[in-house]
């Protein structure tokens, strides 16, 4: 694992950027702003394209598969949305944290349509769904199912009987998804991580080990340790100079026409679609479908279980210690949108019922033949694309 000129020129670059950011961004003009927003994305996006390496050298290491590899390696493609999310809601943008990370779940969706379909093109027949995935993904989504479906059962339920009390008295209580389930979210994705990797384990692909022997005679442990740390580190301090920027931009409200919902939207495409586009670029390579499938399947799990519970855990503890904007009861599944007057407006309840329905079309896509062709791989596109239209000119107001 070698640092190439870019990285050697890039990285020192980006660190004195955001020292730079550190002592300013108090200052900042609103078009100086959005550049630093810009400058962070790409920071987190190449930062988590190292820490990607690392993890795949890590699991050719440990005699992984390339699926699950690319399950391990999906945690460092999403932890820029953590810690997003995660400086978000010490800022108290409690909405525009689980906003985000809802939204990078759709785009999640977005990139694994757009594979099948190349997957596809590049072996000219459907793609073979991997026993694994069968006996490692399926159950996972059949649980985020139950868990997203009970969110917005739950949310529908509270959102009809906060309208008629608006109604009737004219005052009302926004409903929150309790902090309890978002802990029930965390523990389940953290037994399926143990599974998957426990499973691998006991058919350890010990050919990997012989293949990279090359390799860890070029770069030895400590590099990879140094460069995940790098890595992740660079991660944390993009995560915060974006969330410092919304917090700022949004501050500068009376110049600007967007709200932190539509921003979380172009934030959240400005985020994934680069991350996850090493899992498409990987097609042509072997075994390169197989870590994608992993990758973005795994991303929309971690999106909906592991990272929407870890912020509602992270805004349950910001309430505890007194931060701004966070509540002891929970995340809302409902809240004000600026430009709608006074009523509310049921975005994140929504996007997790879209999420609901597109889990629904994945399994039965996984699972009817245990094959993925161009056409399911163009229904999921398509119907993720109807899910943001929707958002854009209903609900967000585009």
């Amino acid at each position: 694992m070698k640092f190439g000129t870019r990285d050697k020129i890039l990285f020192p670059v980006f660190g004195i950027l955001i020292i730079i950011f550190w002592f300013t961004k108090t200052t900042l003009p609103t078009l100086y702003l959005i550049g630093f927003m810009i400058v962070g994305l790409v920071i987190a996006i190449l930062a988590s394209e190292k820490a990607v390496v690392g993890i795949e050298i890590f699991g050719k290491r440990m005699g992984l598969t390339p699926y699950v590899s690319g399950v391990l390696s999906s945690l460092a493609s999403n932890s820029p949305e953590l810690v997003i999310g995660g400086f978000a809601i010490l800022s108290g943008k409690v909405e525009f944290a689980i906003a985000f990370i809802i939204i990078a779940t759709g785009f999640n969706i977005l990139m694994l349509g757009i594979l099948v379909m190349l997957g596809n093109f590049q072996r000219k027949e459907p793609i073979t769904i991997p026993k694994e995935v069968i006996d490692i993904e399926v159950p996972i989504v059949r649980v985020a199912i139950v868990i997203v479906g009970s969110i917005f059962v739950y949310g529908i339920v509270l959102f009809c009987l906060e309208i008629f009390e608006l109604a009737m008295s004219g005052e009302g209580t926004i409903p929150h998804l309790p902090y309890e389930a978002s802990v029930i979210t965390v523990i389940v994705y953290l037994f399926y991580l143990f599974f998957i990797i426990r499973h691998n384990l006991k058919s350890r692909d010990l050919n990997a080990l012989r293949e990279t022997s090359v390799e860890h005679k070029n770069g030895g442990r400590s590099i990879v340790v140094f460069t995940l740390l790098l890595a992740f580190g660079m991660i944390f301090f993009a995560g915060e100079m974006i969330s410092s920027s919304v917090e700022l931009f949004l501050e500068h409200s009376e110049e600007v026409v967007l709200n932190e919902f539509q921003l979380a939207f172009f934030i959240g495409a400005a985020a994934s679609i680069p991350e996850h586009a090493i899992a498409l670029l990987a097609v042509k390579h072997e075994g390169g479908i197989e870590l994608g499938l992993g990758n973005l399947i795994a991303g929309t799990m971690q999106n909906l279980l592991l990272m929407t519970g870890l912020v509602s855990l992270f805004s349950y503890i910001g309430a505890v210690i007194g931060i701004e904007g966070n509540s002891l009861q929970g995340i809302p599944l409902i809240h004000y949108v600026q430009g709608t007057g006074e009523l509310p407006v049921p975005f994140l309840l929504v996007q997790f019922g879209f999420a609901w329905l597109l889990l629904f079309m994945i399994k039965s896509s996984m699972t009817d033949d245990q094959k993925l062709d161009i056409y399911e791989g163009f229904t999921i596109t398509i119907a993720q694309l109807f899910v943001f239209v929707i958002f854009l000119k209903g609900i967000l107001g585009f």
